[in-house]
């Protein structure tokens, strides 16, 4: 079958199943339920708050590198001061013997300001580029939090809107089934039947019944599904459109598989950002190595007395001042810098193996995905014409029932027939919908593919 024809017939199909009606005002779009999402989705909203803790983190990272100023102040109660043993000829005793000596008061009061400046710390650097490249990995699990709502919500209004649809045909298929069942009564009472027609008729329809009931139960699991999807209350009303909205079905040319199709995927962007990290925690390591300088500033206030007067105006302050460089250099710490270093080694080469498998895995599932699309498109052409097929038998048949020509179990086989095809078409349909729905995922396009198909 032609590209030309393939297309053309599956809009023919669309078309004839789901009519050209317009959409009733209050119905709401999947533009409105992204839209929607995107305030309300506890996902979305959670991916927010970690992107602006990412973004705290750049600042307190540069916060480091400026002046870091401490105060600080004690108060001491001497309960009982600490003697030291000096030479009793200090004090007119025998020589070669010793005294003990108190120092100091009962109390003592003290405050001070030490203001320290980095001046040189590698780290510093390295810690710096690693909490960007953490926003840049809150970024992107964002974008990776983004798709998936778009994706849950998309498969989630199609899956609604589908099995709206089959709900109506059920009941349109329900409506036939008692004006033929009400026909053989009348029949019945005027001896041109048997009971046994009747009861026949009646299971089928009853079998109907069910089904309708059944596809209201799911109809009903199928919007609190969207609306846990969206955020949205689940006692909250939500109308659907009547008319599904068409994708554009056609048998592409399969396209390569290129490193820029690879790219497009959030998975695979995280995985090289992750990469990045571990090569960063590597150059910490090597910076570890590394000597620092920072420059230093102390201020002291201090007083004693043997009683607290602290607050008198003749009680006397002291104070010091210094200032100073401090140069750390590391020397031996046991190893740890060492080992450190070689973790951070196979971490890289651990996080390159992800990548090329990753790499793999996504090639696999575009080209998987491509068949499975394929195979969707040609099963619902096979299912559409099996659907018309259906119809057309169980309206033929339903005629030659009134008329007398066709036997009772003609017409309820033609009407057990025509269910099975609405059921199968419609699982088909919506298959079709969730395969082209994972193409577009798989190559990192569904954002684009699904706004275009609301424009």
């Amino acid at each position: 079958m032609s590209k030309s024809k393939s297309t053309a017939g599956i809009a023919l199909l669309l078309s004839i199943l789901f009519g050209s009606s317009a959409i009733a005002q209050k119905a709401t779009t999947l533009k409105e339920c992204l839209n929607y999402a995107s305030t309300n989705n506890r996902n979305l909203k959670i991916s927010g708050y970690e992107l602006e803790v990412s973004q705290r983190k750049v600042y307190e990272q540069m916060g480091t590198y400026l002046p870091q100023v401490n105060a600080s102040g004690s108060l001491d109660d001497n309960l009982k001061l600490s003697k030291q043993l000096l030479p009793a000829e200090m004090f007119g005793g025998t020589p070669g013997t010793y005294k003990a000596v108190s120092f100091g008061t009962k109390y003592s009061i003290a405050a001070g300001v030490q203001v320290t400046q980095s001046i040189f710390d590698p780290q510093f650097f390295v810690s710096l580029k690693t909490v960007k490249t953490n926003k840049l990995l809150s970024e992107q699990n964002q974008k990776k939090t983004q798709e998936s709502v778009t994706y849950n919500i998309s498969i989630g209004f199609y899956q609604a809107l589908i099995i709206q649809k089959q709900l109506n045909v059920l009941k349109a298929t329900l409506d036939a089934s008692e004006e033929s069942l009400k026909s053989v009564e009348l029949r019945l009472k005027n001896g041109m039947a048997k009971q046994i027609d009747v009861d026949k008729l009646r299971v089928s329809f009853n079998n109907t019944k069910s089904s309708l009931k059944q596809t209201e139960l799911s109809y009903s699991q199928s919007l609190n599904n969207l609306k846990n999807q969206m955020g949205m209350p689940l006692d909250s009303a939500i109308v659907l459109p009547d008319v599904v909205p068409e994708f554009s079905f056609d048998r592409m040319a399969t396209d390569a598989i290129t490193d820029s199709t690879i790219e497009k995927r959030s998975d695979y962007q995280i995985l090289k950002t992750n990469m990045a990290l571990t090569e960063l925690d590597k150059k910490k390591s090597i910076a570890s190595y590394l000597p620092t300088l920072s420059a230093y500033y102390n201020y002291n206030y201090n007083a004693m007395n043997q009683e607290f007067k602290f607050y008198e105006s003749d009680q006397k302050w002291f104070n010091s001042q210094s200032i100073g460089l401090k140069l750390s250099i590391p020397i031996f710490s046991g190893f740890q810098r060492y080992q450190r270093l070689n973790q951070a080694k196979l971490n890289i080469a651990k996080s390159q193996e992800n990548l090329k498998l990753t790499e793999q895995n996504i090639r696999v599932q575009i080209s998987n995905y491509d068949i499975q699309y394929r195979n969707a498109l040609e099963n619902i052409q096979n299912e559409k014409e099996n659907l018309d097929l259906a119809q057309r038998v169980y309206a033929n048949t339903q005629l030659e029932c009134k008329q007398g020509v066709s036997k009772t179990l003609d017409l309820v086989q033609a009407e057990t027939s025509l269910r099975e095809a609405q059921n199968n078409y419609f699982n088909k349909l919506l298959s079709l919908y969730i395969a082209k729905i994972d193409y577009e995922q798989s190559k990192g396009n569904l954002e684009n593919f699904i706004n275009n198909q609301l424009k």
